[in-house]
C-alpha cells in the first residue's frame, strides 16, 4: 500500500458531531443566577424588600438602644445632659480634688472658678513654685448635705485631704464644706465664694 507524501496514512473523513441538547434551559433575563441585571423597570422581588425593612428596623433599633444606654451611663456619671445639679456637683469635686491630686495646684486652680484662677494667677511667682513644691493625697469617702442656691452651691465632703509642704508637719483634714460656683453652665469648685474669704 502506497502512502501520500509524508508517511502517513490518509485520515477518515470526519463529520462534525451533532451538538448535544442542553439539559436545562438558560435562565430568564432578570434572574439572579444568570449574571445578568434585571431589565429596565423590573421590580425586586416583595421578599427582598421585606428583608431590607427589617434589617433598616434592626439597625435603627440597635442605634436607639445604644443611644438610650450611652445617655444613661453619663446621667448616672453626672455628664449627661439629663444629669441632676447634685451629680453635677459631685463630679465638679472629684474632679478638682483627682487634678489637684495627681496634677498639682496649678492644673487644679485651672479648673476652679474664674475667682479663684485670677487669685491663683495674682500670686507671686515664689508663692506659686510653694504650691507646686505641695503633695495632695486626697480620699473622698462621701459627698453630702448638697445645697444649691441659683449659681453658687456647698456640699461637704467627708474624707481625708493630706497635704505636705516640704520643712512643714503634714495638714491633714478629715472633713470639709466645698464652695461651687456655676459658669459658663458648668459647676466648679469656688473657695472665693466661701464666707471665710
Amino acid at each position: 500500500m502506497t502512502y501520500p507524501p509524508g508517511g502517513q496514512p490518509p485520515q477518515e473523513p470526519q463529520y462534525p458531531q451533532q451538538p448535544e441538547e442542553p439539559t436545562s434551559y438558560p435562565p430568564p433575563p432578570g434572574d439572579p443566577r444568570a449574571g445578568y441585571p434585571p431589565p429596565a423597570g423590573a421590580q425586586p422581588s416583595r421578599k427582598s424588600k421585606i428583608g431590607l425593612i427589617v434589617a433598616l428596623v434592626a439597625v435603627v433599633l440597635l442605634a436607639l438602644g445604644g443611644a438610650v444606654v450611652l445617655g444613661a451611663v453619663l446621667t448616672a456619671q453626672g455628664k449627661g445632659p439629663l444629669a441632676s445639679d447634685d451629680k453635677r456637683i459631685e463630679v465638679a469635686i472629684h474632679d478638682f480634688y483627682d487634678t489637684l491630686e495627681s496634677e498639682g495646684f496649678r492644673a487644679a486652680a485651672a479648673k476652679a472658678c474664674a475667682a479663684d484662677r485670677a487669685e491663683f494667677d495674682a500670686l507671686p511667682e515664689e508663692q506659686k513654685q510653694e504650691f507646686e513644691s505641695a503633695t495632695v493625697a486626697v480620699n473622698i469617702d462621701k459627698i453630702e448635705n448638697v445645697a444649691i442656691d441659683g449659681a453658687v452651691a456647698t456640699a461637704h465632703i467627708l474624707g481625708t485631704l493630706t497635704l505636705e509642704v516640704p520643712g512643714q508637719a503634714p495638714d491633714t483634714d478629715t472633713s470639709t464644706t466645698e464652695h461651687l460656683k456655676k459658669e459658663d453652665g458648668k459647676w466648679k469648685v469656688c473657695s472665693a465664694s466661701s464666707p471665710k474669704n
